[in-house]
């Protein structure tokens, strides 16, 4: 599959999240899709999701809980059906008012231009502040 047509549907899909639509967002999904959130206990969308239902649940856990206030990639990397992506991202966790940041990496397998596995590297030690540390 093009590289060209890998990074459109990944585009798509970043554009899809923040902006809550769901549909768009799993409709550049593969039906097997795994998603990789790697993270501590205390962050409540941590965790290996497989399969395009698992994936809706991912995405709803995160918009329960957080809003993805910027979401900006800034490099593609492409090799066949692999693509890495590097880019920041800013969060606002909603039941406090929590903001953070953070750069980000992305690790995607595609499959004919498809989501196939994401993985998601970032400071996982703000989010996870982001999630203990008591209001006020």
């Amino acid at each position: 599959m093009s590289e060209s047509i890998n990074i459109a549907a990944t585009r798509a899909i970043y554009a899809a999240v923040p902006a809550g639509d769901l549909a768009t967002a799993l409709s550049h999904m593969d039906p097997d899709v795994r998603i990789t959130y790697y993270g501590s206990d205390a962050i409540p969308y941590a965790g290996d999701y497989r399969g395009i239902e698992a994936a809706g649940e991912f995405f709803s856990t995160v918009g329960a809980h957080i809003e993805i206030v910027a979401m900006e990639p800034w490099l593609f990397i492409g090799d066949g059906d692999n693509l890495a992506v590097w880019g920041h991202q800013k969060f606002l966790r909603t039941a406090t008012g929590h903001t953070w940041e953070s750069e980000f990496a992305h690790i995607i397998t595609l499959r004919d231009g498809k989501w196939l596995h994401f993985r998601d590297f970032m400071n996982s030690a703000l989010t996870h502040q982001a999630f203990t540390q008591t209001v006020g």
